[in-house]
């Protein structure tokens, strides 16, 4: 993708705001020093950055324009207005840059050794997907399957919460999850279903060895039926009496992080 001008620089980052435009283009739009710096460090895709002319004169914007004129990453100044019009928070930080949505080899992340993938079934809140990529990231997660009605990874709240993981897990989009779980099955996987009514806790099951796939769920409705019936197993996070659930952010943490104890060596 070629942009040979400012303005038309601009007007298809505007673009990118609109779901159908980044799925059309395979791009989508990151703001904000640290993430465009990540993207940086990670070597993402970026086709070009816009800039205000407050951030050339910064001394962390002269490197970040210098690392990305090293790498052949076109550099647009634009006015404080313009670039305003494009963030997506209340005080722009005087960068955005446009990035190549990420290729991911499925193979690849589930024939890892001892994999452990998540699946989310209809997760809609951007703030929950955007930390469970996060969380997942920092606990070893090989990589995460959105079901459909899942919100969509490059919604600018998901990306912000996922503060840069978003480069580093391999994400898979519009999953049919009934064939990806009967799938991972036939591969060895244990699929596991986190519900609130499963008898089994969570912390109680043995995670230390082979391939797991956990599955969590919409945040009011749960995971559908239809693959509560074909999984392996089923845990619960037990609750203090009067608290009927978690949020599922906090939920989705709490079981990836007993994976992680569980197989840590030096625990």
């Amino acid at each position: 993708m070629e942009v040979k001008t400012t303005k038309q620089a601009t007007r298809f980052a505007r673009d990118l705001k609109k779901r159908k435009h980044r799925q059309l283009t395979s791009r989508f739009l990151i703001e904000g020093v640290n993430f465009v710096e990540d993207a940086l460090i990670d070597r993402a895709a970026l086709d070009y950055m816009l800039v205000s002319d407050k951030f050339w004169q910064r001394k962390k914007g002269k490197r970040i324009i210098d690392l990305a004129s090293s790498r052949g990453i076109r550099v647009f100044s634009v006015k404080e207005n313009v670039l305003a019009k494009l963030a997506d928070t209340e005080t722009p930080q005087g960068i955005v840059a446009v990035c190549q949505i990420p290729v991911w080899n499925k193979d690849e992340t589930i024939c890892g050794q001892d994999a452990l993938v998540v699946a989310l079934d209809g997760l809609q809140d951007p703030g929950n997907l955007g930390t469970i990529i996060r969380a997942g990231a920092g606990a070893g997660v090989s990589g995460f399957f959105l079901g459909e009605g899942t919100v969509d990874l490059y919604n600018p709240k998901v990306l912000r919460s996922t503060m840069g993981t978003v480069f580093r897990v391999p994400t898979f989009h519009q999953v049919e999850l009934v064939s990806l779980i009967k799938r991972l099955k036939s591969l060895g996987f244990t699929t596991i279903a986190a519900d609130p009514r499963a008898r089994i806790k969570y912390y109680c099951t043995d995670f230390k060895k082979g391939h797991l796939l956990f599955i969590i769920g919409n945040e009011s409705r749960g995971i559908r039926k239809e693959l509560l019936d074909i999984v392996d197993l089923k845990v619960s996070i037990p609750l203090s009496e009067g608290v009927e659930s978690l949020n599922a952010a906090v939920a989705a943490a709490l079981i990836f992080y007993e994976v992680y104890r569980q197989r840590d060596p030096e625990g």
